[in-house]
C-alpha cells in the first residue's frame, strides 16, 4: 500500500494527511539533493557555520530546511520551527497545526557516507499563540516520523496508532509500507552509547554500563552487544526494528548538563515513535513526552528502546 492510500485510509484529520504527504515529498528531494552533492563544490560541502543552537552547520543542513519550508508553505500548517531556525516561522494563516523539525540529523556524517535523516513532529495549535503553540509537551503530538537516507530511503511513521514503516520506491518516487505494525522486542542484549564520553557520565549511567559490559559473570547475567552510530536516525531505526536500548544522557560538560538532543524536534517525536512501537522513552526519571517545555531549543537527556532496558536504566537513576 501506498503512503498516501495509507493516510487516506488511516489519517481522519485531512489536513494532517496533506502536510505527512508534503513532507514526504520534501524527503524524496532532500535524498535526491544528498546524491547528487557531486554536483556541489567539495569546498561548499565542507563549508561549515554555526547555528542558533551552537552547533556545527552544513550547506545541505540549510538546503533541507529551505526544502522542508518551500513544501511547508504548501500545507495547512500555521507555524514552522527548527534547528537551522533561531525563533519559529510564522506563515501567517489561521491553519490547524504547527511543524517541528531536525532538516537533516546526523549531518557530520555525509563526508563518510553513514546514514542520515530528516525527523518531524505535528502537533495542533490547540488555539494558543504561536508562542505558546511551540512549548506544548510532546503529549499534544499528533504524528511524529523521521526519514533515512541510506541504502534504501525509509520512513517511520506514527499518528499515534502505532508505529509504520515505508520504503522509497525510486522507480514511481513514491512509500510503500513494508511494516504495518512496527513492534520493539521489550528484551535486548544490545545498547547504544558514545563511550568516549565516559570520563563525564553521572553515577547511574556509568553503573548501568559497567553492568552490561559486565556480561554473563557479572549482575546482569547475559552478555551485551555495543551499537553506535552517531545519527540518531540510524540509531533508532535499527532500535525499532530489532530492539536495543539508546543513551544520551546527561553528563559532566557544561554545555551538556540538561542533555545534548532537543527536546522539541529530536526527543519528542522519536519519543513518540518509540512509544507506539511498544517501548520507552525517558529523560533518566521522566518519561520524555511528559517534559514541559520551555523553548524551541531546549536540550534534554534521552533514553530510549526496549521497555525493559529502560525501566532498568530508569531504576538506576531512582536509586542515585
Amino acid at each position: 500500500m501506498l503512503l498516501k492510500e495509507y493516510l487516506t485510509d488511516n489519517c481522519e484529520n485531512e489536513q494532517l494527511a496533506i502536510i505527512i504527504n508534503n513532507l514526504a515529498d520534501a524527503a524524496i528531494l532532500i535524498s535526491k539533493t544528498i546524491k547528487t552533492i557531486n554536483k556541489i563544490s567539495q569546498s561548499e560541502v565542507n563549508k561549515k557555520s554555526i547555528n542558533v543552537d551552537g552547533d556545527l552547520q552544513k550547506p545541505l543542513d540549510i538546503k533541507s530546511d529551505e526544502i522542508i519550508i518551500d513544501y511547508l508553505k504548501k500545507s495547512p500548517v500555521a507555524g514552522y520551527a527548527s534547528e537551522e531556525q533561531e525563533g519559529f516561522i510564522d506563515f501567517k494563516n489561521n491553519n490547524e497545526f504547527i511543524v517541528f523539525a531536525d532538516p537533516l540529523d546526523g549531518s557530520s556524517n555525509i563526508d563518510v557516507n553513514v546514514s542520515i535523516g530528516t525527523i518531524f513532529s505535528i502537533m495542533p495549535k490547540n488555539n494558543l499563540l504561536l508562542d505558546k503553540a511551540f512549548t506544548q509537551s510532546g503529549a499534544k503530538q499528533k504524528s511524529s516520523g523521521f526519514f533515512v537516507y541510506g541504502p534504501q530511503t525509509t520512513f517511520f511513521l506514527t499518528l499515534g496508532k502505532g508505529t509504520l514503516l515505508f520504503a522509497l520506491d525510486e522507480n514511481i518516487e513514491m512509500f510503500v509500507i513494508i511494516n504495518d505494525e512496527v513492534s520493539i522486542p521489550k528484551s535486548t542484549s544490545e545498547f547504544a552509547i558514545n563511550a568516549a564520553y565516559k570520563r563525564y557520565w553521572n553515577s547511574p549511567t556509568a553503573k548501568y554500563i559497567q553492568d552490561c559490559q559486565d556480561g554473563e559473570e557479572g549482575s546482569r547475567k547475559k552478555n551485551f552487544g555495543m551499537r553506535w552510530v552517531g545519527s540518531l536516525v540510524a540509531d533508532a531505526s535499527r532500535i525499532l526494528i530489532r530492539g536495543g536500548v539508546f543513551l544520551y544522557p546527561s553528563d559532566a560538560r557544561t554545555k551538556y548538563k540538561n542533555g545534548r538532543l532537543r527536546l522539541t524536534y529530536e526527543a519528542n517525536p522519536i519519543a513518540f515513535l518509540i512509544e507506539q512501537a511498544g517501548g520507552k522513552a525517558i529523560n533518566g526519571i521522566d518519561d520524555i513526552l511528559t517534559v514541559p517545555v520551555k523553548n524551541i531549543h531546549q536540550r534534554s537527556p534521552l533514553v530510549f528502546g526496549s521497555s525493559d532496558e529502560v525501566i532498568i536504566y530508569r531504576k538506576h537513576c531512582e536509586n542515585l
